[in-house]
């Protein structure tokens, strides 16, 4: 997910979906839905085409399939408005021992399955996988090419986010700021989007996957879902347990959660990777950045960019917000610790591009100064949808207190987020079912990292103890996610596992 990184309380990292504990405070409301059943019965078949060659992403990649598929806008009321979603494939290498297609979701909320499946094609996943499945994803609802939110122009991005958010010490002039920031964004979704922003939820999202899987010709759905694409794949699993397949959730979020594990917990996970990364560089004499005392530098040099930003050729200026978001960009992979340490030390020389191009990825911004696609706007839509809460100051302020001494940095803008679900303007058309459980569905692979910054090792155990056939294994390492080169022994295990169905040994820790 995508929280608050350092002061920053609209930035994020990647997944937090939280199910329902409070009323919301909205202003326009639509029905909500007594049980998670819907009269929807998907049909037809999907037909894949070559993606269009005017497409800025999918246009270069010859092997990449595309097609859309029309769905209700809203399960429960299946004869209304209809959508389209759109989808990509990208075919298993070797055809001839083909297993079967794979559904791959890669978090946010709000990325685009589409962009991630074509840039970075099947380096996605290990490579028997790729070499074994049709790989195919998606633009969920509410993202990129299907039928996306829209609330700020690429201008208003760039100001945005170069925009200090609530400070890591803050006010209750302070607190007062960061709400009416939540105002002013919730307004501006509202006008941009409309009505479609009561139907971007998770629980329709997953009835979507229901619409794919039937599209697919597959009795059963074979998921690999990274952080928020596990909250999809539990969902699902709730939903559609007879037709779930061979399901792996890397990187779990917390589908039970409480006020601290939700504002307060992933703070505290950010925190500790920020500090061994500090810690690493510490103790190599070779390190670029900080001569032994890189917090002290960090520290300096972020307060220096308040009152010094740096010029950037294409006529912005690295401040503090950027730079955090470019340190906070490295902490999902050990092997880019490097990068944040040559970034900040080119800072420090007045050399700011690498921070900026750091925080760009995450943001999704392109050179030209173009959004590559909407997550920004889509990862607070989905999330306040899912979770509506209350726009209380004194609540927020509370669990600030409470991690405050665990997380100096992020417990301010992880508290201060939960502002913006208090003011969303409408509430799902379809909301989270009550428990999550999956109960029916067949075995599911839980994979957890300890050194994970943006979802915490323990909601991956939570994850697997409150699924009914949940089963975890465990990554002893830094970073975001497991499954993808960084274990060969986490690879080996969900190779084996999709392509047979075999479960690792139960309590599995992989090392390498």
């Amino acid at each position: 997910m995508r929280r608050a990184t350092g002061n920053r309380a609209r930035l994020a990292i990647v997944t937090l979906l939280a199910v329902a504990l409070a009323t919301g405070a909205c202003d326009e409301l639509v029905s909500e839905s007594p049980s998670p059943t819907a009269t929807f019965i998907p049909s037809g078949t999907i037909d894949w085409q070559s993606c269009p060659v005017t497409d800025p992403v999918t246009g270069g990649n010859p092997e990449l399939l595309c097609a859309t598929i029309t769905v209700p806008r809203d399960y429960l009321t299946p004869d209304g408005p209809t959508i389209d979603l759109a989808l990509a494939l990208l075919p298993a290498a070797d055809q001839a021992n083909k297993v079967g297609p794979l559904l791959l979701n890669f978090g946010g909320p709000g990325a685009s399955g589409i962009n991630i499946l074509a840039e970075s094609g099947r380096g996605v996943v290990p490579a028997e996988i790729g070499n074994r499945f049709d790989l195919v994803s998606w633009d969920p609802r509410g993202v990129n090419r299907s039928a996306p939110v829209e609330c700020l122009t690429d201008i208003e991005m760039d100001d945005w986010a170069a925009t200090p958010g609530i400070p890591s010490r803050p006010t209750a002039t302070d607190w007062t700021a960061a709400l009416n920031d939540a105002q002013w964004f919730a307004d501006k979704c509202k006008a941009g989007t409309g009505e479609m922003l009561a139907y971007i939820g998770t629980t329709a999202s997953a009835r979507d996957m229901e619409s794919i899987r039937v599209g697919l010709g597959v009795a059963k759905l074979d998921y690999l879902g990274f952080s928020y694409g596990t909250a999809l794949g539990a969902v699902y699993a709730t939903l559609f347990p007879t037709a779930t397949g061979h399901m792996i959730l890397d990187g779990a979020v917390d589908m039970a959660p409480t006020d601290e594990s939700e504002y307060g917990e992933q703070g505290v996970s950010i925190q500790g990777a920020l500090n061994r990364l500090f810690a690493w560089c510490d103790a190599d004499t070779a390190c670029p950045f900080g001569g032994g005392n890189s917090r002290a530098a960090f520290d300096k040099l972020m307060n220096s960019l308040d009152d010094q930003p740096i010029e950037l050729e294409d006529g912005r200026k690295l401040n503090s917000a950027i730079a955090w978001t470019g340190v906070v960009m490295t902490l999902y992979n050990r092997d880019y610790w490097d990068y944040a340490v040559q970034g900040l030390a080119g800072a420090s020389e007045g050399d700011g591009y690498l921070l900026s191009l750091l925080a760009d990825a995450y943001l999704d911004r392109a050179e030209d100064g173009t959004y590559k696609s909407n997550i920004m706007e889509a990862f607070p839509a989905i999330s306040c949808i899912d979770a509506p809460t209350t726009p209380s100051i004194a609540r927020y302020k509370a669990i600030y207190e409470k991690f405050v001494s665990k997380a100096p940095d992020f417990a301010a803008g992880q508290a201060a987020s939960g502002l913006l679900c208090g003011v969303w303007p409408y509430k799902s058309a379809d909301p989270l079912p009550a428990l999550v459980n999956g109960a029916g569905a067949a075995p599911i692979l839980v994979v957890g990292t300890t050194g994970d910054p943006a979802t915490p090792y323990a909601w991956s155990q939570r994850m697997a103890d409150l699924l009914e056939s949940g089963h975890l294994l465990t990554y002893v390492g830094e970073g975001h996610t497991g499954v993808g080169g960084k274990s060969a022994c986490i690879d080996d295990a969900v190779i084996t596992f999709l392509v047979s169905g075999t479960l690792p040994p139960e309590e599995t820790r992989c090392n390498d």
